[in-house]
């Protein structure tokens, strides 16, 4: 969840960013938003292959890539879907059409909240803490 959060706080700025924005805040944003990707995106994939026999991994690991790199496809045509379609009604509003493009990655960042709330670890510490309260009682 904080990665998520991070990876929000990276984002939001290029919603704002114009064509005079300093590069160097540019890329300070950028480290901030990496650092938040990858702090979400470590935990998803180690968490894919908990519960797995030995000799389903590497089954899993073939499986995960293709999952990821169908998912980065698809989110990369839905955003350029959104930035096209605002660009064919405002052709010259460029930076706007970015803009939408950046709040669309937004939103989809917290639609993101949901299946994190379902990994694994906290499953298992939700299990955790209602065994201690079995034994407490």
């Amino acid at each position: 969840m904080p990665a998520i959060l991070i990876t929000i706080i990276g984002t939001i700025p290029f919603a704002f960013f114009g064509a005079n924005t300093s590069e160097w805040l540019i890329w300070l944003v950028l480290l901030v938003r990496g650092m938040g990707i990858g702090g979400y995106t470590i935990p998803v994939m180690s968490d894919s292959y908990v519960g797995l026999e030995r000799n389903q991994v590497p089954t899993a690991s073939v499986a995960t890539r293709t999952i990821q790199n169908i998912g980065s496809a698809f989110g990369s045509a839905v955003l350029a879907t959104v930035v096209s379609s605002v660009l064919a009604v405002q052709v010259s509003n460029l930076t706007g059409a970015y803009h939408t493009g950046f709040v669309t990655s937004i939103i989809f960042m917290l639609v993101g909240v949901v299946p994190a709330l379902f990994l694994t670890n906290k499953i298992k510490k939700r299990d955790v803490k209602n065994a201690e309260l079995v034994v407490d009682n």
